[in-house]
């Protein structure tokens, strides 16, 4: 890659995608919002383009003299319009935009709602795109749900399962999906084409638990609770440090797996097994 320009850079995944495209030569640049804690990227010579993704302007001035946008930065936000037209307006001939595999859900939102409608933008667009849906992203500190539950299950002997809790995830871990975003920008067979990011198996919500109890050496008591009463319970477990939403609780009990054999044939996307990256998480604590 020769100019490449990454939004949502000091995010979770963003600074998985810089650390991958450092090794790749070029200039990097990074789309950050004022305030952001950017000194590690300007140690690594990241150059730092300051705005805010509403800013159509700053996002023009950003892509002059870009080769690839890497969009990182969610599409549940609304800025979707702003980026597709700024990427428009500097002829970009190559973009990849990180959508979810939340557009999937049955479960009414407002996040999905904003994706999907992001999405159809982006098809209609005139971009060279690829879009990516990753599933429930875990491997550090930072992630939202596997952290979390490592935590929770290192303090409290007993944890709430919502009905039997065998309802399938299929999470996956960060470096896999930063490694097919760099690559998805350089293979043209992905252009004008969308892939889920899932990791190699499902597993139930009861499975990650014991697998990451049996990681940690921990036991744990399940309490199954009814969707009812979790629905009522939801301000007790954020006291307890497992905050969850009525909405959450709604998709936990979704079965959320995914075919990746298209990620696999034109992008050699293989992931990690979710012990094997968890074990990778855990050298965190």
């Amino acid at each position: 890659m020769t100019n490449v320009l990454v939004t949502g850079a000091t995010g979770f995944l963003g600074e998985h995608v810089i650390r991958e495209l450092l090794g790749s030569g070029g200039c990097i640049s990074a789309f950050v919002r004022p305030g952001s804690q950017t000194g590690w990227l300007q140690q690594r010579g990241v150059k730092l383009c300051v705005g805010d993704l509403a800013d159509r302007d700053a996002l023009e001035r950003a892509l002059l003299g870009v080769d690839v946008l890497l969009n990182i930065a969610s599409l549940g936000f609304g800025h979707a319009a702003n980026v597709v037209a700024a990427a428009q307006a500097s002829g970009i001939g190559r973009a990849v935009f990180v959508s979810s595999a939340s557009v999937y859900t049955q479960v009414p939102n407002s996040s999905k709602t904003m994706r999907v409608q992001a999405e159809r933008l982006i098809a209609d667009s005139g971009l060279n795109y690829t879009i990516l849906r990753p599933t429930m992203i875990y491997g550090t500190p930072r992630d939202r749900n596997i952290w979390r539950l490592i935590v929770y299950l290192r303090r409290w002997p007993a944890i709430p399962v919502v009905g039997r809790g065998d309802a399938l995830q299929q999470p996956v871990f960060v470096e896999d999906v930063a490694s097919i975003v760099v690559q998805a920008a350089g293979a043209e067979h992905a252009i004008g084409k969308a892939y889920v990011l899932a990791g190699a198996a499902p597993l139930s919500f009861v499975q990650m638990i014991d697998t990451v109890c049996r990681c940690i050496g921990r036991g744990v008591t399940r309490i199954h609770l009814s969707p009812r009463a979790a629905r009522a319970a939801v301000a007790v477990l954020s006291r307890l440090g497992l905050p969850i939403t009525v909405e959450q609780v709604a998709r936990i009990q979704e079965d959320k797996t995914f075919d990746i054999s298209a990620a696999a044939a034109d992008l050699n996307f293989s992931p990690l097994d979710f012990e094997y990256g968890l074990k990778r998480e855990l050298q965190w604590l």
